[in-house]
């Protein structure tokens, strides 16, 4: 019966465990590709073309694990708010997912542009 509910409590939150399953793959390939990477790559495309959109390589892997702590943070507060709203749980988990994989989108777009 325990395993039972272990698991009811694992598939309630499957869409923001599947947004960190998703970081965790894309962290393995940064790491696969880190010595490949010049020392700045093309991040901040709101800004003027050149210099200004570069970042240092170690602030562009930096935002792999913030991306995973957000994602943490979303779990926690979904898991909270399940008990009282179970629909507003299951928003946070896909707003979580949508956003991760919209960060993904970007991140692997650098990652083919500069490999």
């Amino acid at each position: 019966m325990t395993d039972v509910k272990a698991e009811g409590k694992i598939a309630r939150h499957w869409l923001v465990w599947l947004a960190e399953i998703l970081l965790i793959f894309a962290g393995v390939f940064l790491l696969l590709f880190w010595n490949r990477l010049p020392p700045e790559v093309p991040w901040l495309y709101s800004l003027p073309w050149g210099a200004s959109q570069l970042i240092p390589k170690i602030w562009f892997a930096l935002t792999l694990p913030l991306a995973m702590i957000a994602g943490l943070v979303n779990l926690v507060i979904a898991k909270r708010i399940y008990r009282h709203d179970s629909m507003v749980a299951v928003v946070i988990g896909g707003a979580t997912l949508l956003l991760t994989v919209m960060y993904l989108a970007a991140f692997f777009r650098v990652m083919s542009i500069i490999t």
